[in-house]
């Protein structure tokens, strides 16, 4: 079967229209996270329950404008209709507006099925000091008593900022460590506004069944998930759940294993994308040496500069990627290849700079991908070797 590899360019919206029902085998997509003014929740759900657009009016992440507000329900109606039944729709949400997204979502029809949680440690805080921010409304000065307690530079090839940004003074000339001027200024000195961003959930929903799974997979081709080729390491797991006694062994145990013929490579993948051993949540999510790691390190760590300006091939291309959300390749590839079916589409109506078709087109999937700004649509013929429509 010959692959389809198809850029639109142009709004989502109307470009999703011209596409055929039921014509798509999974969405993966990582579409705008309306990190912007807070709205006004009444009026947002009484417009989409009234099928009216919301318009929220005001700049997203760095100023974008595309990145306003969540997708309305109108899109994702759209995405539900050209989607096959039983099709999986994975779509990346921000932390403070994931219910917005997974509202819309539910009112264009689609079921939620679970949340991938993918879990990282380069995140930057972005907190205000309040302590400061009296001092600074008092116009007193801070007296500077010592160096800063965290170094501001990274750590060398961790990709881990330390500094003293959860205080808002990152991007500053350092001047070291301030004490508090003003009575207020001390009572409230450490406190902030935000924790240091460390996740991304990543909706999972999928079009209702016809029949049922097995019915819904022999017609369709979708309706399930691709357990065995997503399985993470390569260490042997029985179906009783044990590991093999190449481990066992290792582990200097010696009690008795049942027999079982049913043996897997790797461990079942679970909703939490990580391995950060040294991270601080590793107790809480069974993080660190083989067999207990849950995902290669790949799948967690941030876009790299390779991921950023290389082809689907893994070629630097000659254009410098400006987008502002790139995701990791690794990770993408995992996602596509865990809801799409052998031979399959994949469909990214919010393509940005093509992170997605190009995971797709590596792990030898078709694609539609859909994007609006001119920019980001060069960047993506160029990573990707299609020419935009």
């Amino acid at each position: 079967m010959t692959k389809e590899y198809m850029i639109l360019k142009g709004d989502c919206l109307n470009r999703l229209k011209e596409l055929p029902d039921n014509s798509i085998d999974s969405v993966v997509t990582d579409p705008p996270y309306g990190l912007s003014k807070e709205p006004d929740i009444v009026e947002v759900l009484t417009k989409w329950m009234n099928g009216e657009p919301y318009d929220h009016g005001h700049g997203g992440f760095m100023g974008k404008s595309w990145d306003s507000f969540v997708p309305h329900p109108d899109i994702w109606r759209e995405v539900f209709r050209v989607l096959k039944p039983g099709g999986h729709a994975l779509v990346f949400a921000g932390t403070r507006t994931q219910d917005l997204m997974t509202i819309a979502l539910r009112l264009a029809g689609f079921e939620v099925r679970d949340v991938i949680e993918w879990l990282y440690f380069s995140g930057f805080p972005k907190s205000m000091d309040v302590s400061k921010a009296f001092d600074k409304r008092a116009g007193a000065e801070r007296e500077i008593v010592g160096p800063y307690k965290y170094d501001n530079r990274r750590k060398e090839g961790s990709g881990i900022g330390f500094g003293d940004s959860c205080y808002g003074t990152y991007g500053r000339a350092p001047k070291g460590e301030t004490a508090p001027a003003t009575e207020l200024a001390k009572k409230w000195d450490g406190w902030g506004t935000a924790l240091k961003p460390a996740h991304e959930p990543i909706i999972v929903a999928r079009k209702p069944l016809e029949g049922t799974v097995c019915d819904n997979v022999e017609r369709w081709g979708t309706g399930a998930i691709n357990v065995g080729g997503c399985r993470i390491g390569d260490d042997e797991i029985h179906s009783s759940g044990e590991v093999s006694n190449v481990w066992r062994e290792a582990e200097g145990r010696t009690d008795r294993q049942t027999p079982n013929p049913s043996v897997n490579t790797g461990r079942f993948p679970a909703n939490i994308v990580t391995i950060e051993p040294n991270a601080f949540w590793s107790k809480y999510c069974n993080v660190g040496e083989p067999p207990e790691n849950i995902t290669p390190a790949e799948l967690s760590k941030k876009a790299s500069k390779r991921d950023r300006n290389s082809d689907w091939r893994g070629e630097e291309i000659a254009l410098r990627n400006s987008h502002p959300t790139v995701k990791p390749i690794d990770l993408m590839a995992w996602l596509v290849r865990l809801v799409t079916p052998p031979g399959g589409t994949v469909l990214d109506p919010f393509a940005g700079s093509g992170s997605t078709l190009v995971a797709a087109k590596r792990e030898s999937f078709g694609f539609i991908g859909i994007e609006r700004e001119p920019e980001y649509v060069e960047i993506i013929e160029a990573r990707t070797g299609e020419v935009a429509q």
